[in-house]
Formats: C-alpha cells, sequence, structure tokens
C-alpha cells in the first residue's frame, strides 16, 4: 500500500522513546512529515501550525497531565473528519467506553510491528469520519481487525480474541464491501483488506478472484476449463484477470 507523502502527522506521546520509534515506522512506510508533542499543549500548538491529516494519540499522558482523549475532544469541535487511532498499553472496554465519543478510527497496544502500525494507518484513512456522523447516537461498535502473527489470526469475538490457526482459514473472501475469513462452515469478520492479506501471506494464500483469496494447501481440485476450484468441498470462481498468476503460482504438472 502506498500513502500520500505530504500528510501531516501528529503524535501525541509522552514517552520520548516510543514516539521516536514511532516516527521511524511512518517514516518507513512512506510518512515523513510526523510532529511529535509529549503533552497537550504541545499538540495544540502543533494543531495550529501544521493542521494533522492523521493523529495518534496515547490515551494516558502522565499525572496532572491532560489526556489524550481531552486532546481528542478538542480536535473533534475544530476538525471533526480527522482520523484518530488511540495507543495504549492496556487496552480494555473501559478505555473503549471512554473514548468512543471521540470516534476514534482504531486501537493500538504498544507492542508495534511496521505491518500493523501500516494496517491502522491504512485502514483510518479508508474510512474517514463524517463530520454529521458526530452528533446524535451514539455508534456500535466498529468491528475490530484482526490481530495477525504469521501461525495464528487473532478474531475479536464478543469481548474477546479467538485464536485460529493460519492453516485452518480455508478462504477470505468478500462481501458487499465486507470481508470475511472461512473456517470450517464459520464466517469470521475482518476490516483488513483482501490485498494486505494477500500480501502478508503471498507463501500459502493466492487471489483467485476480485472476491477470494484461498489457502492454496487446502485445495482439493482445480478445473481450469470451467475456471473453478475446490475448497473443503465448496466451488469457487476463478476471474480471468487473476487466472494466470493463480496457475502460476501453483506450478502445476502436466
Amino acid at each position: 500500500m502506498h500513502f500520500n507523502t505530504n500528510l501531516n502527522i501528529l503524535i501525541l506521546e509522552d514517552l520520548q522513546g516510543f514516539s521516536m520509534l514511532l516516527q521511524i515506522l511512518l517514516e518507513e512506510i512512506g510518512l515523513p512529515k510526523v510532529h511529535i508533542a509529549k503533552n497537550y499543549a504541545e499538540a495544540m500548538v502543533i494543531l495550529e501550525q501544521h493542521p494533522p491529516d492523521l493523529c495518534l494519540v496515547d490515551i494516558d499522558l502522565g499525572p496532572g497531565e491532560k489526556t489524550g482523549i481531552e486532546f481528542a475532544e478538542t480536535l473533534r469541535e475544530t476538525m471533526p473528519d480527522v482520523p484518530i487511532i488511540y495507543l495504549t498499553s492496556n487496552y480494555t472496554e473501559e478505555f473503549y467506553e471512554r473514548t468512543r465519543h471521540t470516534r476514534p478510527s482504531s486501537f493500538m497496544n504498544k507492542e508495534l510491528s511496521r505491518f500493523k502500525l501500516q494496517q491502522a494507518i491504512d485502514l483510518a484513512l479508508m474510512h474517514p469520519i463524517s463530520a454529521s456522523s458526530l452528533g446524535g447516537a451514539r455508534p456500535e461498535a466498529v468491528e475490530m481487525p484482526p490481530v495477525i502473527n504469521h501461525s495464528n489470526f487473532f478474531f475479536k469475538i464478543g469481548d474477546v480474541y479467538k485464536s485460529i490457526p493460519v492453516n485452518e482459514v480455508t478462504y477470505f473472501f468478500s462481501d458487499q464491501k465486507l470481508n470475511y475469513a472461512r473456517v470450517g462452515q464459520r464466517n469470521f469478520p475482518t476490516s483488513v483488506q483482501l490485498k494486505v492479506l494477500e500480501k502478508e501471506f503471498s507463501s500459502s494464500f493466492s487471489r483467485i478472484h476480485k472476491s477470494y483469496l484461498v489457502n492454496v494447501n487446502l485445495i482439493e481440485s482445480i478445473n481450469p476449463g470451467e475456471s473453478t476450484i475446490v475448497i473443503h468441498g465448496e466451488t469457487l470462481p476463478i476471474g480471468q484477470a487473476y487466472r494466470k498468476p493463480f496457475l502460476d503460482h501453483l506450478k502445476l504438472l502436466k
């Protein structure tokens, strides 16, 4: 994924070491215009001098300081459309309830990786906040994307994350602008784009259609003449645009 390099990023974080790590990761993913504040007052100066396109906000800024939530409330009064990603080392339901009125795009713990940060920013910029949606009834909770490592997916189910081994996911699919993982006979919703999953798991998953990303290790049969595959007893179509790269990926014996 590629970002606009002119985006202004505001980091509000009281720990200098962590804010510097964020800056390095942001530069690595192509976002060099980073402005760092360690407290509410510094953030307000940056807000005026360098209006942000995205804010990464620590919730707790230390004893005696205004919180990141208070900054977000101020931001929403003047810049209601700017995405906010909250940073916290102790993400709980209580924190979510305290922050949801500020309409955050995402929450991230402080065990960061470049991919997790890139994914969170991509989702935040993909689904901008509408100013008109800030008033009125409080919104329903947005389904969190799965936490990913290369052995398991962790899908948020209610208040807990359910671990699903990667090799048990039959395929990912999109349906009416929503994405799901197919595991057995069950579908797990996810906010992660198929193209992101395709890039991250290219060794074991292959795109066969604009709506399907399949686990190649679980394919039962391929019918090139009908442009279909059978996987876990289900027949899925092979899209014309994906046919050649998919078949090349499999290195079919002839």
